[in-house]
């Protein structure tokens, strides 16, 4: 009798599914890329720079355009997404339409995953309407169109948290391991990533107790690989610690200070003349000096810096754009529109899955905290744009799906 081809547990069917899905998803990104102008885009500026000097052997540095006189920052930017783009131009050249067709792909691949991880709480049925929806979700088909970050931090997030609920569930210290390892990578792409570090030891003692000790070493020592080179790299340059980027301490100034509040955006960018006083500081000292002045306004002005947290949620979870905060450009009425009509929904049925889930919180208890530990980091105390958001729409879709197997049953 002949067997079913059946890898990783999954029928034939269900592969076919998936490979439909992708190539669904895969071909609405690509069509949407092809109606872009095929340029580097505000958002991928220094992105792009950082990826063709490391395709072309010219390092890993910036000219910062904040500060006078042409100093070079070596930290300025996490490597991860860089990283991603040197690989797409070393073999097609310094080619925007490539890297951009590369983040399709990613994209696509992390509609598959997000079955995966759909799978962990709920039926095939449920999961392929999941997968399906998050193909045809505007906001991910958008960031393929642009050199950000934001879709290669989905991919990470998702891929990472398949395998630390399957290493928890299984009780299987591999999956908790490689969990570790694609948390790394995460880390290296977006500092946010660390956040989950503390998260993930406080969610296995609560599942497993003194032995959730055990396995957060396996998750920790796999993250500990992936970082090391980089912080070794840094420590070499800076002579000192920079565990992933230089960049965080004026997002932090410029959301916190006495203009913020009046501004558009909810931030503050200051003019050139503002950064002489920096003049001759190392980058790391800058970076240092720029929280120290975030800090002593939010210790100072408690009440303004309320304001500005307030305003941050609320600019954080919002239903649509800001229309003067596009790629280069405002956005337009149709992307305002589509996007109130796509994120409504998901925010108010997730808010409803919330509490559907309740009554069986230890099972997603991670989904709980991924989504706190994103957000409120940010909210609390850097620039925020609705962007920020994309890597936990798949943990906003867990909830929501919730709503569809309480229907069901």
């Amino acid at each position: 009798m002949k067997r079913e081809f059946n890898p990783c547990g999954y029928t034939k069917s269900i592969w076919k599914k998936l490979l439909i899905i992708f190539i669904f998803s895969l071909s609405i990104r690509v069509l949407f890329i092809l109606t872009l102008n095929n340029s580097v885009d505000v958002w991928g500026d220094w992105w792009d720079e950082l990826g063709w000097k490391i395709a072309s052997g010219k390092g890993f540095w910036v000219e910062n355009p904040y500060f006078p006189g042409g100093q070079k920052f070596y930290s300025w930017r996490t490597p991860g997404f860089p990283f991603f783009l040197a690989i797409i131009y070393k073999i097609f050249g310094h080619n925007y339409l490539a890297a951009k067709i590369g983040l399709a792909i990613i994209s696509s691949f992390t509609c598959i995953l997000i079955y995966f991880l759909l799978k962990e709480f709920f039926n095939s049925k449920i999961s392929f309407i999941g997968s399906f929806l998050y193909s045809i979700y505007p906001s991910s088909i958008f960031w393929t169109g642009y050199l950000a970050p934001e879709t290669l931090e989905v991919f990470l997030m998702v891929l990472f948290s398949i395998f630390l609920i399957k290493g928890e569930r299984k009780r299987n210290n591999t999956f908790i391991f490689l969990s570790g390892l694609f948390l790394g990578i995460g880390v290296l792409t977006r500092s946010l990533f660390f956040v989950f570090i503390p998260l993930i030891l406080l969610h296995l003692l609560i599942e497993f107790k003194s032995k959730g000790l055990l396995k957060f070493v396996f998750l920790f020592l796999g993250c500990f690989l992936m970082i090391t080179p980089w912080v070794v790299r840094n420590y070499k340059i800076h002579k000192t610690l920079v565990l992933t980027s230089t960049e965080g301490g004026i997002v932090c100034y410029i959301a916190n200070n006495e203009k913020s509040l009046s501004q558009p955006s909810g931030y503050w960018n200051p003019p050139p003349s503002f950064f002489e006083k920096f003049n001759g500081m190392s980058e790391v000292e800058i970076d240092h000096k720029l929280y120290e002045l975030a800090l002593n306004f939010i210790l100072s002005h408690p009440k303004e810096y309320l304001k500005l947290v307030w305003d941050r949620f609320i600019r954080y979870w919002r239903f649509f754009p800001h229309t003067f905060s596009g790629p280069g450009e405002s956005y337009k009425k149709y992307h305002v529109i589509l996007g109130f009509i796509t994120f409504t929904p998901i925010i108010i049925l997730s808010f409803i899955g919330f509490f559907i889930t309740l009554k069986n919180w230890k099972k997603y208890l991670w989904i709980y905290f991924g989504i706190l530990g994103w957000s409120l980091p940010t909210i609390l105390l850097f620039k925020t744009v609705i962007r920020y958001r994309e890597p936990i729409i798949p943990y906003l879709m867990v909830l929501l799906l919730s709503i569809f197997k309480n229907v069901e049953k």
